[in-house]
């Protein structure tokens, strides 16, 4: 969170930083400049995150209970690499976590965006900057219980 510009919005929205672990990538899209700029690419990163609430723990009534429900929009900016491998319908996740590399391959200051997979979209963003954008409630919290 501290390499992410803007993340404080998520936290005011959930109370904390998430894990991110079972969240879902809705929507992944690259971008280049025309004209050709060079540090011009992005990689723009919708993820769709959810907060349950667990009750009736140890009783045959255990539901968790959907209190929030949100999508962060992230955009990486400056992207040098980009390695991605099996999009699908639901693309849930186990991380997504940001790190610095400051190796002297990586050619000047560089962020690394990990995805972790669990099932669907996995990979990695190499950029120079990353921003939380947009942080937009969904109104279907409540609305539905996953019970195990």
């Amino acid at each position: 969170m501290e390499h992410i510009v803007g993340s404080e919005k998520l936290v005011a929205a959930l109370g904390y930083w998430p894990s991110f672990h079972d969240a879902e990538v809705v929507s992944l899209s690259a971008e280049r400049a025309v004209p050709v700029a060079p540090g011009a690419a992005c990689v723009k990163l919708v993820v769709h995150i959810r907060q349950y609430e667990p009750r009736g723990q140890g009783t045959a009534q255990y539901e968790q209970v959907l209190l929030k429900s949100v999508l962060a929009g992230f955009v990486c900016r400056g992207v040098a690499d980009l390695e991605l491998s099996e999009f699908n319908h639901q693309n849930v996740i186990n991380s997504l976590a940001v790190h610095a590399d400051r190796s002297p391959e990586a050619g000047g200051p560089s962020l690394v965006l990990t995805i972790e997979p669990i099932w669907g979209l996995g990979g990695t963003v190499r950029c120079t900057a990353i921003e939380l954008c947009t942080v937009e409630e969904l109104s279907d919290a409540g609305a539905m219980t996953q019970t195990s």
